[in-house]
């Protein structure tokens, strides 16, 4: 999760790059189950999503990011965008709130229906406090981008699996294990 390559990681550890990739695909289905947060109080979400490369085709990524605390409490790896991917991702993430927070979106056309389905407040922003979402995605493309934010799969089923598991693991190292520097730890 540091952004080390599979060639740098075989080196320090003295190990083959497909003993590490293998080790990386066990350690992704283990922490795949692994929920990203308890069910807490949130008053304001921010939602987004950012395309990510899978052997040459695109993934989008959909993220919902907990304001207050910093935290991504859903996300997914889906082919395109769309009202049903929108809502799975803010289901999931409203299914971890003990309230109905407003969620913070910004001006995709798809966010009117997905919302209105899910019967949930919701507001388009370009700017300020969307830029918390923004700043969490630069920095998975900061981790990611040693491999050019690339995931090298060749079967297109498997693809989109393995980048949802890679990016819960990535979301659970950033809830968990990484030190927040705005949060003082």
């Amino acid at each position: 999760m540091e952004g080390l390559s599979l060639s740098a990681i075989a080196r320090k550890f003295k190990a083959s790059k497909e003993a590490v990739r293998q080790w990386m695909t066990k350690f992704e289905e283990l922490f795949a189950s692994r929920p990203l947060s308890k069910v807490k109080e949130r008053s304001v979400v921010l939602l987004d999503e950012t395309k990510v490369k899978r052997n040459g085709k695109i993934a989008y990524i959909s993220a919902c990011l907990d304001l207050r605390r910093r935290e991504v409490i859903s996300i997914g790896s889906y082919r395109s965008v769309s009202v049903m991917t929108t809502v799975d991702t803010a289901k999931r993430a409203l299914d971890l709130t003990e309230d109905k927070p407003m969620i913070i979106v910004d001006h995709a056309p798809w966010y009117a229906g997905a919302f209105e389905w899910l019967e949930a407040e919701w507001m388009p922003l370009t700017f300020g406090i969307r830029n918390y979402i923004e700043r969490w995605y630069r920095t998975f493309k900061d981790r990611t981008k040693r491999f050019y934010n690339n995931f090298g799969i060749r079967d297109d089923e498997k693809a989109i699996k393995r980048v949802g598991r890679f990016v819960h693991m990535f979301a659970y190292w950033y809830n968990r294990m990484r030190p927040h520097e705005t949060l003082k730890g």
